[in-house]
């Protein structure tokens, strides 16, 4: 083709927005050009392997390059691939030369630096540790010396059913005191598998290779969660609250479970609890940071009362402070399997509380968005259009839910 005419077609492209596409070129198989939604254009190749894998590989940008120019090296690289070579991993290996395990540092380098977003915020420092546990737990472990193009789809698979079935479990020492049980199960596995996907985007996005191995793997359904406690089974699990609070040294742990039950909060939102986040007169939590980012949650009077006498108890600015050290209460696993077994149950976790919390909502007959507004849920936007305070309607709806668990309960009097 004529320069003038190559020059007239490169013209001629136009970017289409969010969408990526390539033009295949008519005279040269396998060689074309790909325009981004950005509007720019690079000239690339595709070929299969000698196993049949199919690659794609970008020889330069329109303008570095030349439509001849192009052809030229297309015609040179794809000799390769007929000789055997694969021009794709070549190249990779050349530039990068990373493994897993190398990849996985630098995506958690940059997650640290706030340079990885996730719902458009950086990610917060509780998903950092998850994601940082997940990468030395099970990643790492199983994949880190391999090599970032070297992964297929059934390797991954094999990779997910190997984290199900318990190959990485262990028991871990964290800190003086901390003991981190890695577990199996399917659900570890998909988080694991979902993760590495992340970093595989993101090793896309930084260039370092054009395929994510984990993008047409097969994930098991998720269970939805059903567990919920019934008004007698509220009953049995406020005295195995007592006993352990009595005659354990458990009693800060108990109270923390008690106002998970009474508000419908996840773990770490009162675990971690401030001070300076519990608004009496607002009648709500001022959250800095949960799951979808800061929040204002409506809370019941009777869970205030606990949390105002908590805090006149202490100085700390955590609501529920470690026993040592100015940190807040880290884990209340042991407490609250030592509550189930007395009061008869195997499947009742704090997740448990926060599902029972929403079910009596239901049952005072709070509507769907009602119900979400009171649980904090990204999806209603309730909460985060009030920068000052909580509207009324979610705070009295807040208090009756609150007052009836409390019945239910029956822990006894409120406190002064």
């Amino acid at each position: 083709m004529p320069k003038k005419s190559q020059q007239k077609l490169m013209d001629g492209l136009s970017a289409i927005p969010g969408k990526d596409y390539v033009i295949w070129d008519s005279e040269l198989a396998g060689f074309g050009v790909r325009i981004k939604p950005s509007g720019k254009e690079s000239f690339t190749i595709k070929y299969r392997t000698e196993n049949g894998r199919q690659r794609k590989t970008t020889l330069g940008s329109y303008g570095q390059l030349t439509v001849e120019q192009a052809r030229k090296l297309a015609r040179i690289e794809l000799g390769k691939v007929a000789a055997g070579e694969d021009p794709a991993t070549i190249r990779i290996q050349k530039k990068h030369a990373k493994n897993i395990g190398e990849l996985c540092d630098q995506y958690y380098e940059d997650a640290l630096n706030g340079k990885i977003l996730y719902r458009g915020k950086a990610k917060s420092a509780s998903t950092l540790q998850i994601d940082r546990g997940r990468i030395n737990r099970h990643i790492k472990p199983l994949l880190g010396a391999r090599p970032i193009d070297g992964l297929s789809r059934g390797e991954i698979e094999k990779f997910m059913f190997a984290v199900r079935d318990g190959k990485t479990a262990l028991r871990e020492k964290t800190g003086l005191r901390g003991l981190a049980r890695v577990q199996g199960g399917m659900g570890t596995a998909k988080k694991a598998v979902s993760l590495l996907s992340s970093i595989y985007r993101y090793a896309i996005r930084e260039g370092l290779i054009d395929h994510n191995p984990c993008q047409y793997v097969e994930l098991p359904a998720d269970k939805k969660r059903t567990r919920f406690l019934n008004e007698d089974e509220y009953s049995d699990f406020g005295k195995a609250v007592q006993t352990v609070s009595i005659t354990t040294s458990y009693d800060l742990a108990c109270k923390a479970i008690t106002v998970l039950a009474l508000t419908g909060c996840r773990r770490n939102e009162i675990l971690q609890l401030k001070r300076k986040e519990v608004d009496i007169k607002g009648r709500c939590l001022r959250l800095e940071s949960t799951k979808t980012g800061a929040q204002i949650r409506p809370c019941g009077n009777v869970a205030l009362e606990i949390l105002s006498a908590q805090m006149n108890s202490h100085v700390n600015d955590f609501v529920f402070p470690s026993n040592r050290g100015d940190g807040s209460l880290v884990n209340i696993r042991t407490p609250m399997t030592k509550i189930c077994k007395l009061a008869g149950f195997h499947d009742v976790t704090p997740h448990t509380l926060r599902h029972s919390y929403a079910t009596v909502a239901h049952e005072l007959g709070y509507s769907e968005l009602t119900i979400a507004g009171l649980l904090g849920h990204s999806a209603a936007s309730v909460t985060s259009r009030y920068a000052h305070h909580v509207d009324h309607v979610l705070a009295d709806a807040a208090d009756k839910v609150s007052d009836l668990i409390y019945e239910r309960l029956q822990i006894g009097s409120r406190p002064v």
